[in-house]
């Protein structure tokens, strides 16, 4: 037997690796956290993991960011830099501004914290 899951927005049964709804076209959360790591990773990984978020082809969100490029006359990237600075590269890495942030903190005498492990049942 197939296994199932609840949609979030009509709570009808859908398949478990499903990412949208059948019935409603709602997106569903993958329950993975945004990350840049991954097969396909072309440059930086930005537009793997937005394609992952949105369920989207990697190839698509590549070509909206070149024609966004394109249109915006270069400002696109801008964007695509503050996505990779806020973007870890892995599930359970850091972001670049969170490193950055740290070693700035750890300079500054702030107490460091320990990452938390959540544990899933």
């Amino acid at each position: 037997m197939e296994e199932t899951k609840q949609c979030v927005a009509c709570r009808m049964d859908i398949r478990a690796d499903a990412t949208k709804c059948p019935h409603c076209r709602e997106r569903q959360a993958t329950g993975e956290p945004m990350h840049r790591g991954g097969h396909g990773r072309v440059v930086a990984g930005v537009c793997l993991a937005l394609a992952r978020l949105l369920g989207l082809e990697v190839a698509l969100v590549r070509v909206a960011f070149v024609l966004a490029l394109v249109m915006t006359g270069g400002a696109a990237l801008g964007f695509y830099l503050l996505l990779w600075a806020l973007t870890p590269p892995s599930v359970m890495g850091k972001a670049p501004v969170q490193r950055v942030m740290g070693f700035v903190g750890r300079v500054g005498g702030a107490p460091v914290e320990e990452p938390r492990m959540e544990r899933r049942v």
